[in-house]
């Protein structure tokens, strides 16, 4: 006992030490030791030989032999880990209970069952000792390696040769050789061996900047591993319990094989390069040490750290928080390669029970038939699914109909709608199954599998999953109990607390914010690989230049600095992803089906449950608050710009110069880039201020009820801001007031509201008190939502959602995902691609030109990298943020705000324009189309002058009821004055009409249904012209009269009632009335103007899809019945039909939010640029998916404007054809500077490899290159991007015209590298070569600028072409400047050789390409320049025949250039038809 005792107290110290020599035998090739970790009053042991045939012998044997040992309480298996969970009696003696001689039990069974499979590779879980271990050993063997480099150095000992250094890089770097490793050591030990090579390797050829990095990686992977263990000790007592797990499904075989990610590419090409560069080096030189350094310059150490740095923080993190616990050690390290996450809907659900949607059962049943439901769900009588109500229950068959069904669903979590809106964020697809369960979450999902049951959901999960890899994906499934999709899954996240744990996953997450955590995190891992990448090309290319003979350095040097680089790139991006605020929980509660008392008591549970569970966030950035603001705004917005794609490649090429000698040149480049990025960040700051305050102002206030206050005074009421409500606030809307928050009506009187900025309904909807459970969005009369209007009456109401929890900021967070790249930068980025091999191949074609003629080897990559650089745009950033910025001007001037500077040049490449229509095309303003008699006993002005009589007069300055206005504005006669003696029925709830009685005439108008009925000897042809108006899209009103008797006038003027009775019969048809919502008077002309630009058009409303059509023919698009598609067709559309139908249908109808959203993605995965124009709350989201977002601020609601990229202020719809006009201009003037600076950067190559062939130099040195680049990359282009352009230099807009940009480019580049052959030749470069590399020089310089005035005779261009000639005229005639350029005074002869080269050669230049067009076509004319100033003047069709008849001709744009002609028609522009369902008839 004393003996077992001494033991235990040794076992801290001793199984430490025990641990770390048996992990050092694994790493030589030893066997691999069996896994085990032990706690208080738990151990857990590896099993082997579970997986193969003789599994279950095994698992018989373990099983016996531990529960026959003493002090072993129980013993538990789980397969899926291949662990035996021994639970010990803590009375036991502690030498029987040794973890060593359970070990050994285990063992000893597993021999015994005569298992003689080969045992797989162990798992390691983060409690195992091994893993540490081998931690450990790496970060312990690299620190010493700083020592011994540090001291090697010091003492100046002797270096090792560093082909050992290759060595080892070739066997780390090299992708198949690392695998064989693997497979024989595992990955773990595989990495432990590498890394403890590397550490000895560096340590002993004196490179203590490089061991200091490896000892940086290995320290943050230790820490990682700690936390991990650290978790695993504090959660196993949680997961112990449910430890047992018997069965394991089949493991599939994955499709197709595991994508490879950005790095895996990079180091598969690494790979290749590496072999290549050392044996060509080794052969050329002959020196084993150049071949060694090849070898080591090409290793992706930069890729490979970045992404280890990032997940090694990002699991510290996690698991510091005890949010998640990673039983596969490297499951972080595939976050940057997920594209697809399949979500299992358990996992979203809570197991409170909810009573959720009907079937078969009546509109009026349903408040009874839901609180019947609730009865029994209270009482644990219902479970989840769909369950018939009573027979007896008055909802129950019914006029022969099947009973009626009541679905019982569980609750979602509060953070399910953070989750989802979280994987649309991070760009990546999700998947679940269609279940009842998910409810209103199916919108949140790109694809739904079916699933027949819930018995099947694992297999349909797997099927998803399977499915998904065949496309190519790499999937993360999220699932609280799937092990088969869990098993086929690449990364599998496990949700506790959900039942029985998902021990098959990777990652054991223990709830929804642990998982959104994760999510949150693989935007920040992508980045991170793809900034390795860059890193590690970059460091590549600079260490290849510093093996150079002469160039300083050495060339190991930066790809160590790429590699510190990629640390600090991972770890602050896993910082950030760990330090950003999670979403507040917001759960989603069924206000509409509750009672208003059933409401005031869950708000106040879910008050109380908030206050119990408010607790600090962690890692909260307490530091931004003493930042000021608009500094973390232009940082933030500085940041973003600097992430230009363009920055990494003019950051190598400032370097490489540098290094060569010109840190000139690399001031200017960074000094280019610096400023191109404050200029873009300063506009995006001042647009967000400007917005800023555009929506603090349209804020609306709230009247909120005061406690004790007097209800029937103002005393009883407090005015404030609507984001200072709190749900349980009561507060009351008045007609005319926008709503401030969600909220459950209490009471209302004669209310409707206007919900068009929600649902796309252009009617009023009635408001009610009783409760509409089971009722979609548009149809729950029973609450008022934020950023709606109240038409009529008055409404009290109880706050239920406040700010981000409103309705109508979850339709803006539909489809929030990752959109389409935009920006000059980005679409430039691939003429940047194309230049630079060109541009690398005439630097590499000078350098081997020189050595050809025996120059130095120094100086002919000196004279080529020159060359290379200089041909490198780095005026391009800065031309691209000047034109974008003075677009943005422009169009603020015309009434768009455009918040981003960057969306501009989308608006030239656009295809296709999705508009809403109300609140966008229309006012939302009702107006009298129609009048119609029938009969023709009374005028069209007498049905009117009746019907403004039966208009109550205004309530203050408006009418309360939206009919009444359009009526009275209509009128051409005055109507009836109120002088006390008129008495007037109003509309208002279940009062479909309204009358006034002045004297003894009654006067009525009202829905057809409720007035025909009342009218006597009525024509059979009123009814089928009711029909007839109501499929024109009309919203139809009867109007009728009579005439009472003195007694009939006295008691109606007493008694509103009996009035109203009085209406009811014996009324006198007069006629009919049609009303429609009223287009925007610039509506038409926008539309035609876009078709006439062949843009395609496509409406999206929530209309009936007659009505659709009908508003598209009164605004001037002739729509055959089948373009027109409703929501339900689009629904029931499979991926492939849904394509098909965004090209052929152009009116879309009866659609919801997330209906736009698909729509406008589908345009967008077909290949078109898409906009989105729209005002409502149920417009942000597609505002958002589209490649350019335009919001319409006339009454928009905030989510509309918050996700516009262009603003389109006051309601002004015509400011669309200047911002798209603008955007084209600016594509044109883009295309003419971009056509300058590549042409004269390709003549610049093309005069130096000439120079070269004949001497052996370039003729220009790098301080007359970067002469060059000062005189033409930076002002002249710059000023060409935003003047006028003289003429078309492109096709009719969408974006760039490649074809004739090459061609361009072409062009100038011979024309400039003939000019400046030309005058180096004349003047005589055999005799006098600096003179004539002087006249060189200038003939290249003047001819650059003589080609911006082909482009642009605007007065900024020619001020800035004459300065940049005289600048260079004086550098190059200063004594000292001139000597200093390498340059020398001209003479008169020497300037008039240069400067007619130039001249000749810009004739050359403006000619050839007319001559060229004879041969290949004209290139599309269009005006010159944009037709905007500072008081803007149409000059299109767009704007003319505003009456009349026009010829269009309707085409829609199907593969980004041109449309698709349609039959030409004939298009009235003043059509006056339009239709609404007849039930909207009131």
């Amino acid at each position: 006992m004393i003996q077992g005792a001494a033991e235990l107290a040794a076992a801290p110290v001793v199984r430490p030490v025990r641990t770390a020599l048996t992990a050092m035998a694994e790493m030589v090739g030893g066997p691999a030791a069996r896994r085990c970790w032990r706690g208080p009053d738990r151990c857990w042991i590896e099993v082997r030989g579970l997986q193969g045939d003789g599994g279950k012998r095994v698992e018989t044997a373990v099983l016996g032999e531990l529960r026959g040992q003493p002090g072993v309480r129980r013993a538990r298996l789980n397969r899926p880990l291949s662990r035996v969970i021994v639970d010990i009696d803590t009375d036991a003696d502690p030498e029987s209970i040794d973890l060593v001689r359970l070990c050994d039990v285990v063992a000893e069974a597993e021999r015994g069952a005569a298992t003689r499979s080969e045992p797989p590779r162990p798992n390691d879980l983060p409690g195992d000792g091994i893993l540490l271990a081998l931690k450990g050993i790496t970060a312990a063997a690299s620190g010493i390696g700083i020592g011994v480099a540090v001291a090697g150095r010091t003492l100046m000992l002797p270096r090792v040769p560093a082909g050992l250094m290759a060595a080892v890089s070739a066997v780390d770097y090299q992708p198949k050789v690392r695998a064989v490793l693997e497979g024989r050591l595992g990955v773990p030990g595989a990495d432990a061996v590498l890394s403890l090579g590397a550490a000895t390797v560096y340590a002993l050829t004196q490179a203590p900047a490089a061991v200091t990095v490896e000892f940086v990686r290995h320290l943050a992977q230790l820490a990682e591993t700690a936390a991990a263990a650290d978790a695993w000790e504090a959660l196993e007592p949680d997961l112990a319990p449910q430890a047992e797990c018997r069965t394991v499904a089949p493991e599939p075989e994955r499709p197709c094989a595991l994508p490879d990610g950005v790095v895996e590419r990079y180091a598969e090409r690494c790979g290749r390069a590496q072999a290549m560069a050392a044996a060509s080096v080794g052969a050329l030189t002959r020196d084993p040490g150049a071949a060694a350094t090849a070898a080591v310059v090409t290793a992706p150490k930069a890729a490979r750290n970045s992404r280890e740095a990032f997940a090694s923080t990002l699991g510290r993190g996690l698991a510091d928080r005890r949010d998640l616990v990673q039983l596969r050690p490297d499951a972080l390290r595939l976050l940057d390669r997920v594209d697809a996450v399949v979500v299992d809907p358990r996992a979203l659900a809570t197991d409170e029970l909810r009573v959720g949607r009907f079937r078969d059962v009546a509109q009026a049943d349903r408040a009874e038939v839901w609180q019947w439901a609730q009865g029994r769900l209270e009482a644990g009588e219902l479970s989840a699914g769909w369950h018939r109500v009573a027979p007896a229950f008055g909802g129950a068959a019914r006029n022969g109909r099947a009973r009626g069904q009541v679905l019982v669903y569980r609750r979602h979590d509060p953070r399910a709608h953070g989750v989802l809106a979280e994987i649309r964020r991070a760009g990546t697809q999700a998947v679940s199954l269609n279940l009842d369960q998910l409810g209103d979450l199916r919108s949140s999902f790109d694809d739904l599998h079916e699933a027949d049951s819930d018995t099947d959901i694992d297999t349909a999960l797997a099927g998803a999953v399977g499915s998904l890899q065949r496309d190519g994906r790499t999937v993360a499934v999220l699932s609280v109990d799937a092990p088969r999709a869990l098993g086929a899954a690449d990364l599998a996240i496990g949700l506790l607390g959900r039942g029985a744990i998902p021990w098959q996953a990777d990652v054991l997450a223990v709830d929804l914010a642990a998982v959104w955590r994760v999510l949150h995190a693989i935007p920040g891992a992508r980045r991170a690989s793809e900034r390795g990448v860059e890193l590690s090309a970059g460091g590549t290319l600079l260490g290849a230049l510093l093996m150079v003979p002469g160039v300083r350095g050495r060339g190991p040097g930066p790809v160590t600095a790429g590699a510190a680089a990629g640390l600090v790139n991972g770890f602050w991006l896993a910082r950030s992803a760990l330090l950003d605020a999670e979403p507040k929980a917001a759960a989603v509660e069924d206000w509409h089906a509750m009672t208003p008392e059933q409401v005031r008591n869950r708000l106040a549970e879910v008050h109380a449950a908030e206050e119990d569970s408010q607790r600090v966030q962690p890692g909260e950035r307490q530091w931004r608050q003493a930042v000021p603001r608009p500094l973390t705004e232009l940082v933030t917005a500085l940041r973003s710009e600097l992430s230009d794609p363009l920055t990494p490649v003019l950051a190598v090429g400032s370097a490489a110069s540098a290094m060569l000698g010109s840190p000139v040149d690399a001031v200017l480049v960074g000094s280019v880039l610096t400023g191109n990025a404050l200029l873009a960040a300063t506009q995006q700051v001042r647009a967000e201020r400007l917005l800023t305050r555009l929506l603090a102002v349209q804020d609306p206030p709230a009247r909120r009820l005061v406690t004790g206050g007097d209800r029937n005074g103002d005393a009883g009421y407090d005015s404030v801001a609507a984001t200072r409500l709190r749900p349980g606030d009561i507060i009351e809307v008045r007609p005319g007031e926008v709503v401030p928050a969600d909220a459950r009506i209490i009471e209302a009187v004669d209310a409707e509201a206007d919900e068009a900025s929600l649902t796309g309904e252009s009617l009023p909807v009635p408001k009610q008190v009783a409760a509409a459970p089971g009722a979609e969005l548009a149809e729950r009369h029973c609450m008022l939502y934020a950023t709606t209007t109240l038409v009529t009456g008055t409404v009290v109401a109880v706050v239920t959602e406040v700010g981000a929890a409103t309705q109508a900021r979850r339709a803006a967070d539909i489809g929030h995902g990752a959109g389409p790249a935009v920006g000059l930068q980005a679409q430039l980025r691939e003429l940047t691609n194309r230049a630079l091999p060109f541009s690398m191949a005439g630097g590499a074609l000078v350098s081997g030109l020189g050595l050809l003629r025996r120059l130095p080897l120094r100086s002919a990559v000196a004279s080529g990298v020159a060359v290379a650089v200089a041909a490198v745009p780095e005026g391009l950033p800065l031309v691209a943020t000047l034109a974008q910025q003075a677009s943005a001007r422009r169009l603020t001037r015309t009434g768009a705000l455009v918040r981003s500077p960057r969306s501009v040049e989308a608006l030239g490449r656009v295809d296709v324009v999705c508009f809403d229509k109300t609140g966008t095309l229309s006012e939302n303003r009702s107006r009298v189309s129609q009048v119609r008699t029938v009969g023709g006993d009374f005028s069209e002005q007498q049905v009117l002058d009746c019907a403004a009589r039966a208009t109550p007069p205004k309530n203050g300055d408006h009418y309360e009821h939206a009919t009444d206005a359009a009526v009275a504005e209509a009128a051409t006669a005055p109507q009836a004055l109120d002088d006390g003696t008129a008495t007037y029925l109003p509309f208002r709830s279940g009062r479909k009409f309204s009358g006034a009685l002045v004297g003894e005439e009654l006067s009525i108008k009202g829905a057809p249904e409720v007035v025909l009925s009342a009218c006597a000897d009525l024509d059979p042809a009123v009814a089928r012209t009711v029909e007839e108006m109501a499929r024109d899209g009309l919203r139809v009103l009867a109007v009728a009269r009579r005439t009472l008797t003195a007694n009939q006038a006295e008691r109606g003027r007493s008694d509103t009632d009996r009035l109203a009775a009085l209406c009811t019969r014996r009324l006198q048809f007069l006629g009919l009335v049609g009303l429609s919502d009223t287009p925007r008077a610039e509506s038409a002309q926008v539309l035609k103007s876009l078709q006439d630009n062949k843009i395609g058009v496509r409406l999206i409303t929530g209309d009936h899809p007659v009505t659709a059509k009908a508003i598209a023919a009164e605004l001037g698009l002739s729509i055959a019945d089948e373009q027109v598609i409703s929501g339900e067709d689009w629904v029931a559309m499979p991926r492939r039909s849904q394509e098909a139908a965004v090209r052929d249908r152009r009116v879309f109808a009866r659609m919801s939010p997330e209906h736009k959203v698909q729509v406008v993605q589908t345009l967008e995965r077909i290949g078109m640029v898409c906009a989105m124009v729209g005002d409502g709350a149920n417009d942000a989201a597609a505002i958002r998916a589209a490649t350019v977002g335009i919001g319409v601020a006339a009454r928009g609601s905030d989510p509309a404007r918050s996700s516009a990229d262009v603003l389109l202020l006051d309601g002004r719809i015509g400011s669309l054809t200047d911002a798209l006009d603008e955007g084209r201009q600016l594509w044109r003037r883009v295309q003419a500077a971009v056509a300058v600076l590549l042409g004269g950067n390709a003549g610049e190559v093309v005069f130096s490899i000439v120079g070269s062939a004949l001497t052996g130099r370039s003729p220009l040195n790098t301080r007359q290159l970067l002469l060059v680049n000062m005189m033409t990359d930076a002002l002249p282009a710059a000023a060409l991007a935003v003047s006028p352009t003289t003429h078309s230099v492109g096709a009719a807009g969408h974006g760039p015209d490649q074809t004739e940009l090459w061609r361009t480019v072409a062009i100038r580049g011979a024309a400039t590298a003939g000019a400046a052959t030309g005058a180096w030749l004349t003047a005589g470069f055999t005799l006098a070569p600096r003179r004539a590399s002087t006249a060189a020089l200038v003939a290249l310089v003047s001819t650059q600028l003589a080609q911006t005035l082909i482009d642009s005779h605007g007065p900024l261009v020619i001020a800035t072409a004459a300065g940049s000639l005289v600048t260079l005229g004086a550098a190059i005639s200063t004594p000292g400047v001139s000597q200093l350029l390498g340059c020398t005074p001209l003479d008169p002869l020497g300037w008039a050789q240069a400067l007619s080269a130039a001249g000749v050669a810009t004739g050359v230049a403006a000619v050839a390409p007319r001559l060229v067009s004879r041969f290949t076509g004209p290139v599309p004319e269009e005006p010159a320049q944009s037709s905007m100033s500072s008081t803007p003047q149409r000059h299109s069709t767009a704007y003319t025949s505003r009456n009349g008849t026009v010829n269009t001709r309707d085409t829609a744009s199907v593969n980004g250039s041109a449309g698709v002609p349609e039959p030409e028609v004939i298009t009235p522009l003043t059509l006056r038809n339009r239709h609404v369902e007849m039930s909207k008839s009131t």
